[in-house]
Order: C-alpha cells, then structure tokens, then sequence
C-alpha cells in the first residue's frame, strides 16, 4: 500500500516541500524503466506532448531496472488514451494516484 513511500520520501519531501498545491489534473505513475539506452526517450516518446510532466524521479534497483515516480497531468477526459499509450510502452507501471502514500510524499 505504501510501496511509493519509503524509495522516494527523502528527495520527494527536499523538492516538493515548498509546494502549496498540487499541479491541476497531476496522477501519479510508478513506472519500471529497464537499464537499457534509449529508455527514456522510448518513454518520453511514448505520450502526448498534452501531458505534462510535472515529476519524475528515477531510483536504480540493479542491474533489472529502476522505479520511476512520474507526475503527470493527465485530464480525466484522456485517461484511457493515456494508459493505452502506457501499456504499448511495455514498461511495468501502477498508477499510485490514490496511493495513500501519495500525501505524505506531497506535503
């Protein structure tokens, strides 16, 4: 339940902490990058340029892959576009939206 948690609070809490709200729309994504070149720009290339990135934090796992915390806003209106395009990226991911661990990391 709280998986998010614990890899990303301390980094989370140093930027974030001077936040008063969070980004309109913003969902948040745990995504699985595997260690291999040209992750990110698969992943970057993946979604629409609507969809704004507002986070992303990359913790590395070994030699397997890295959890990748991504904020994003997506409108509710996209969201099946949006994880249409999360799935054929071919990456693992968990949308943490409603992760109650979400709100200690966005204090």
């Amino acid at each position: 339940m709280f998986s998010i948690t614990v890899p990303h609070s301390k980094c989370i809490l140093m930027i974030g902490s001077g936040r008063s709200m969070l980004p309109r729309d913003e969902r948040l994504f745990r995504f699985v990058f595997p260690e291999r070149p040209g992750a990110l720009m698969k992943f970057l290339d993946a979604f629409s340029p609507r969809w704004n990135i507002s986070l992303f934090h990359y913790r590395a796992q070994g030699e397997t892959g890295a959890n990748v915390l991504v904020g994003m806003q997506v409108l509710d209106s996209e969201l099946d576009e949006f994880h249409s395009c999360a799935n054929c990226l071919g990456f693992d991911y968990t949308d943490e939206t409603y992760n109650p661990g979400r709100d200690l990391l966005m204090m």
